[in-house]
């Protein structure tokens, strides 16, 4: 019984991230995750609580796989870009549930998230340590550094859409964008 409904907690997520990722919360109908997912609106409920929570959960999904498949190498933010920018590529659902954190204020709740936060923290401390090491520009700041960081690999990955072009060159565009921003002046 235990594993069928972590089965039905899963096929909910899994529903859950393409209706969010295609409407928001706004947009997005908890029938239409429940039909998908093969389950019950009354369990879904009873699962997640409500809408918000579902949306919270599925964000906090989203950026634990960002965080697990894209993390920063060392101190090296150039290649950290361009890993995103190729994730952002190959995951559209990841950038597009991003995306809608930054549109819709009730979607902005998402990233107090402790594990989003826990997350950032830990990428702040690798950018203090490379500012410490004399590897990036000391006037930024690191929350600040790395949002822009992100916009550049998602600006890149957003405005290609289903460019045939390959993901190498906004790839090698987003490296130069950040290599030249955290270039510490001499």
């Amino acid at each position: 019984m235990r594993r069928s409904a972590e089965d039905a907690k899963a096929r909910i997520l899994q529903a859950a991230q393409a209706e969010f990722a295609l409407h928001g919360v706004t947009g997005a109908r908890i029938d239409r995750i429940a039909r998908e997912a093969g389950a019950s609106k009354e369990r879904l409920y009873a699962y997640f609580g409500d809408k918000q929570r579902l949306f919270d959960e599925v964000i906090r999904a989203a950026m634990e796989h960002v965080y697990n498949a894209v993390r920063i190498e060392g101190d090296d933010l150039i290649a950290y870009t361009g890993h995103l920018v190729e994730h952002f590529f190959r995951h559209p659902d990841d950038l597009r549930m991003l995306s809608w954190t930054r549109l819709e204020e009730q979607c902005e709740r998402a990233l107090t998230l402790d594990a989003v936060t826990a997350h950032h923290a830990e990428k702040a401390a690798v950018v203090r340590q490379a500012q410490e090491a004399g590897l990036v520009d000391p006037v930024w700041d690191p929350d600040e550094l790395l949002q822009l960081i992100l916009v550049i690999a998602t600006y890149w990955a957003s405005a290609s859409g289903s460019s045939a072009e390959s993901p190498a060159r906004y790839r090698g565009v987003a490296e130069e964008a950040v290599r030249r921003l955290i270039e510490p002046k001499r």
